[in-house]
């Protein structure tokens, strides 16, 4: 033969790429791996961070900032003002003392304010640390329309001269008299030391944001390189492991082949005496089995890739039944196990039949299969029953007394799913589940430490 069983192989990410790896498969069990899920929380992480120092964090200490000196400015309009005119009307007279002229020099060197004006309730300016715009008239919606409705009012803003700008908080305090409005101070703060250490935090805490978050970004980056390469290596060993079953399932059959045809041979062109056609008989036998699992492992391959070709027919299910019972017998008696086959509430007898529209040599695979992995989780003494019933649906379950772990639990019909057996390979319930499904009918497993384990088959009628 020439290079019949020398094939490269190579695997590739499927479509979708990083995407479908960073997403995850999803087993039967349930599980999967919401790396997309993390990538899109440190994508999030990355723009909402920064986003809420400047749009929430930054204005609300700005807020305060304000607050504060607004505040401030109120208790400084109240004790500037001499207690014998608090509760009059603002007006040149009023103010005319040396007294208020002192006390509002004071507040301008004590407290740094960078001017100081008082307002008539008419809005004329009674004074002004800018002596020019004394007696001119504020009639801006801001004096009209917040302060002389008796509500303190404080903005930013900015001083600039040729020497420098400066930061300040112009703060607006009315004076009432119950209902009535006396006038109003208005203060200006300087604010470009507590400004400017503002901003120089908000800077940092951006700045330290951005670098947490795209520490997150590069951390789940590379977790996500790692899963892609462990997923690219799987899918190489998957594709090899794929492609040396197609060998065995194609190539195995030629020599195979041969030596039944050298059976023939020797049966019909050559003189053999009783042990002689014993031992070809047995020959006979096991490559015929081994052609039996080859062609059961195609079928298994056309059902895994939907082009497999259910061909039902009537089929005497309990005849079948019998027959696992007879080929399974001398295993169960090297294990030293008792096997049962019930139908309804008793043994099956040699007459009893029941008809059923399927795959005699599917089904008879399904039920040797479960009955050879019960008989070989069994321990000595123990007892596989086969109980069938056709009340509805038809129903046959095997029972053993032995439990599934619970690592397999979850898994228990994928592929290559074992316990850890030294033979198994972890296709026996996956090859009975994908058969099940060509019939038309469900697979289930229940195993618990005190009642063992029960693998149930139901199938249309």
């Amino acid at each position: 033969m020439a290079d019949s069983g020398r094939r490269e192989t190579t695997a590739r990410i499927p479509p979708g790429g990083l995407r479908w790896l960073i997403f995850g498969r999803r087993s039967r069990g349930g599980h999967s791996y919401p790396l997309l899920g993390i990538l899109a929380l440190a994508v999030i992480c990355a723009v909402a961070l920064p986003l809420t120092n400047a749009l929430v964090i930054y204005p609300a200490y700005t807020k305060i900032m304000i607050d504060t000196f607004e505040e401030a400015a109120q208790r400084l309009a109240v004790l500037t003002i001499p207690p014998s005119i608090k509760h009059t009307r603002l007006s040149p007279a009023v103010l005319d003392t040396p007294r208020f002229l002192a006390d509002v020099y004071r507040l301008e060197s004590d407290f740094g304010l960078l001017k100081v004006r008082v307002f008539a309730p008419d809005g004329r300016i009674l004074y002004s640390t800018a002596t020019g715009e004394i007696d001119e008239v504020e009639s801006g919606k801001i004096f009209t329309g917040t302060v002389s409705k008796g509500r303190r009012y404080a903005r930013l803003g900015e001083l600039r001269s040729e020497a420098a700008t400066v930061e300040t908080v112009e703060t607006f305090v009315p004076l009432m008299r119950g209902p009535d409005f006396l006038g109003a101070f208005e203060l200006v703060f300087d604010v470009t030391g507590p400004k400017q250490e503002l901003e120089r935090f908000n800077l940092y805490a951006t700045a330290g944001s951005f670098a947490i978050s795209f520490a997150l970004l590069g951390v789940v980056l590379l977790l996500l390189r790692q899963e892609a390469a462990k997923e690219h290596s799987r899918l190489q060993a998957e594709k090899l492991r794929e492609d040396v079953e197609q060998i065995t399932r194609h190539d195995i059959k030629t020599p195979l082949l041969g030596v039944l045809n050298g059976i023939t041979y020797l049966e019909n062109y050559t003189t053999l005496d009783r042990d002689q056609k014993d031992m070809l008989d047995d020959m006979r036998h096991t490559a015929n089995t081994g052609m039996d699992l080859i062609s059961r492992s195609l079928d298994l391959y056309k059902m895994e890739t939907g082009t497999y070709v259910y061909t039902p027919a009537e089929v005497d299910i309990l005849n079948v039944c019998r027959r696992v019972a007879d080929d399974l017998a001398e295993l169960a008696l090297t294990r030293e196990v008792t096997l049962e086959a019930l139908f309804g509430d008793g043994p099956i007898a040699r007459e009893d039949t029941l008809l059923l529209s399927t795959e005699e040599n599917l089904f008879y695979a399904v039920l040797a299969n479960l009955v050879k992995n019960a008989l070989e989780a069994s321990g000595t003494g123990d007892t596989v029953t086969v109980r069938m019933k056709a009340d509805g649906d038809f129903t046959v379950a095997v029972h053993n007394p032995a439990p599934v772990p619970e690592s397999v639990r979850a898994n228990f019909f994928d592929k290559y799913a074992t316990s850890g057996k030294r033979s198994g390979t972890g296709l026996g319930t996956y090859s009975a589940r994908l058969m099940v499904e060509v019939m038309g009918g469900r697979i289930d497993m229940d195993s618990s430490e005190e009642s063992g384990t029960t693998v149930t088959v139901t199938l249309p009628r």
